[in-house]
């Protein structure tokens, strides 16, 4: 699913995160599946809009959404290599720079460990203002994947995407745990209403099925409904 960077949802988030003045930002879930890649592609096209040089780098080894385009190494000093991916998003051929998942078994072990997790951050934050991290879901604890728990305790940050409706409150409660027992710094959660739609969205959604509607009247309702104060605070 596509976000446009510039939804309302989206600047409330990058705003949020503007005052939190957080520079490495980790994306994650409870269950696979409740759209942390899209809200990670979203954000890191916001702040690239806002004139940040943003990395998108997906450690999600379940569910991987970038692939190379090309691999160039740039030599800065004598034995020392900075690599730079340029990515490719397959979900709508947007362009980022961004780092794939590792392929290599022993690059992926070296991410479970905190401290070399730490390191790489801070490695990406010399060359990019802002680091995303498409993280896999707390769920997936497998010994092929980097769990989630270590990439959030290493980031200023962590959002959690949460599925309306298909989230368990037991399952989302102890994913909350798992994060602060790691001491993750938790700044909001973020509802996916794919399936539990708010009444605006839904109303909005059953304008445009009126196709006897003339376009300019369709576009003036609906700019009504999404300017709606009170129907913006309900769910």
């Amino acid at each position: 699913m596509k976000i446009p960077p510039c939804n309302m949802e989206i600047e409330q988030v990058f705003l949020q995160l503007e005052q939190q003045e957080c520079r490495s930002l980790c994306i994650t879930s409870t269950n696979s599946g409740e759209g942390v890649t899209s809200l990670a592609q979203a954000l890191t096209e916001r702040h690239l809009l806002a004139g940040y040089r943003t990395l998108l780098v997906d450690l999600n080894l379940q569910n991987p959404s970038l692939t190379a385009l090309s691999f160039i190494t740039e030599p800065q000093e004598e034995k020392d290599t900075r690599p730079h991916y340029l990515a490719l998003t397959l979900q709508d051929n947007v362009v980022l720079s961004g780092l794939p998942i590792p392929t290599d078994k022993a690059d992926m072990m070296e991410l479970r460990q905190p401290k070399n997790m730490k390191n790489h951050i801070t490695q990406w934050l010399t060359e990019f203002d802002k680091v995303i991290i498409d993280s896999s879901a707390l769920s997936q604890l497998q010994v092929d994947s980097i769990p989630a728990q270590t990439v959030a305790a290493s980031c200023d940050g962590t959002i959690m995407v949460i599925l309306s409706g298909q989230t368990l409150q037991t399952e989302f409660k102890a994913a909350v745990e798992s994060l602060e027992n790691n001491k993750a710094n938790i700044i909001g959660h973020v509802f996916n209403d794919k399936y539990h739609p708010s009444l605006k969205n839904e109303l909005c959604r059953e304008i445009e099925r009126l196709r006897f509607l003339p376009n300019r009247l369709s576009t003036k309702l609906i700019s009504m409904i999404n300017n709606n104060r009170f129907l913006s605070t309900v769910v």
